[in-house]
């Protein structure tokens, strides 16, 4: 199985887009005396900030894609992609997806972008799709509630040989977090069915896309 642009490069190439009616940039700045309820549409969902004191701030909200490859145990380093895997269907994803996964488990794995996978997925055989990634603090860390933030961070993934749809969002599962960098799998498993072939049947992944949303002061 090849993997087509997932992560194809390498380069730290880095896609930001701001989020924008029209193409303006998001500004919220507090009122002089007792401040005011600023609401920001930032793709599809609605975040709210009430500012009580006369000081004046502003902060733009823009969403950046990573297609960055990250090894080891980067800590406060750069947000990006771990490895692919085409892993044995879990029933219980939460539980299952919620630790480090071993590659030598998978069916199928890669930690390099835009090359074909180690191994073979066997057919007949229900299996989901895995992708492991890291986020730092400047990307996933939301400052309005002081945490780690599910809405910040996405990932989409795109299979027309198993109906994947075009962009498809991926399920997230926390690993671990620390102050400065949040561990997660994201995951496919066909509704909880898992994805099956037939003897023979090839299938590429042909677009992985990490997303993340981040704060800028």
């Amino acid at each position: 199985m090849d993997i087509g642009k997932f992560l194809k490069g390498f380069a730290d190439i880095v896609l930001v887009k701001n989020i924008m009616y029209n193409n303006k940039v998001f500004y919220k700045k507090a009122g002089a005396v007792l401040g005011f309820i600023a609401s920001v549409l930032v793709v599809g969902f609605v975040f709210f900030q009430i500012t009580l004191s006369p000081v004046v701030e502003q902060e733009i909200i823009e969403a950046k894609r990573v297609n960055t490859l990250v090894t080891g145990d980067p800590e406060a380093g750069k947000s990006g992609f771990f490895y692919f895997m085409i892993y044995p269907h879990q029933a219980n994803p939460s539980s299952a997806y919620a630790s480090n996964l071993s590659t030598s488990n998978a069916y199928e794995y890669a930690t390099s972008g835009d090359v074909a996978c180690t191994g073979e997925t066997p057919f007949n055989t229900p299996f989901d799709i895995v992708v492991k990634v890291g986020v730092n603090v400047t990307d996933g860390w939301n400052t309005t509630s002081n945490k780690w933030d599910n809405n910040y961070m996405w990932c989409l993934l795109t299979c027309s040989n198993l109906s994947i749809a075009s962009n498809t969002n991926m399920s997230e599962i926390e690993i671990k977090n620390t102050s400065s960098y949040r561990w997660m799998h994201y995951y496919l498993n066909n509704g909880g069915s898992g994805y099956t072939i037939s003897e023979g049947q090839k299938f590429d992944v042909t677009d992985v896309q990490l997303w993340v949303k981040r704060l800028v002061s």
